[in-house]
C-alpha cells in the first residue's frame, strides 16, 4: 500500500474531507498542511493580511516538507503547486489531483476563510484557470469530485491506492 498520498486541487475540491476519510480507512495518519500552518502561525486569512502571499507560500513549502517526511494522507492548500520547489518535492510521492468545477464549489465554501476569494467569490474560476496546468502536471492521478457522491469518490481513491501499491 502507498504510505504517502498527496491530495492537490483547488479550494473546495474536497482535499480535507476525502483525505480524512481515506486516511481513516487505510489506517494512515492525516495531515492538512493549511491546518498545520494555522496551528503554528494563526489563521490563514490573518496571515495573508499580516505577511502577504509570498511569505505565506514559504510557510506552505515548510509545511509540505514536514508533512511529506511524516507520511500518510496529505491534504495541501490550493496554491501548493505554485512553487517550483513544491512541484519538485511532489515528484517523489503519489499525487492525486481532486478536480471540480466552480458550480460545485461557489456557495459551498466559506469565503470568509478564503483570503483569495474574500472580495470576489467568482474569482475561483480565474484562480482555477491559472492553476489547472500545474495541477495536471504535478498529478499522477486525477479524480473528479464535483457533484459526485462521497462513496463514488472514495471508491475511485481506493482503487488508485490499490493499483499503485
Amino acid at each position: 500500500m502507498l504510505d504517502v498520498v498527496v491530495l492537490i486541487g483547488p479550494m473546495g475540491s474536497g482535499k480535507t474531507t476525502f483525505g480524512k476519510k481515506l486516511a481513516k480507512e487505510l489506517g494512515l495518519s492525516f495531515i492538512d498542511t493549511d491546518k498545520q500552518i494555522s496551528k503554528l502561525h494563526g489563521p490563514i486569512t490573518s496571515l495573508f493580511q499580516k505577511i502577504g502571499e509570498p511569505a505565506f507560500r514559504h510557510l506552505e513549502t515548510s509545511a509540505l516538507r514536514v508533512a511529506l517526511g511524516e507520511g500518510g494522507i496529505i491534504a495541501t492548500g490550493g496554491g501548493v503547486i505554485l512553487s517550483e520547489i513544491n512541484q519538485e518535492m511532489l515528484k517523489g510521492f503519489h499525487t492525486v489531483f481532486l478536480d471540480t468545477k466552480a458550480e460545485h464549489v461557489i456557495g459551498k465554501i466559506s469565503v470568509a476563510k478564503r483570503p483569495l476569494l474574500k472580495d470576489n467569490p467568482e474569482k475561483w474560476q480565474e484562480i482555477y484557470d491559472d492553476r489547472i496546468a500545474k495541477y495536471r502536471a504535478a498529478a499522477d492521478s486525477t479524480v473528479f469530485t464535483g457533484g459526485r457522491s462521497v462513496k463514488a469518490v472514495m471508491n475511485e481513491l481506493r482503487k488508485i491506492v490499490e493499483i499503485n501499491e
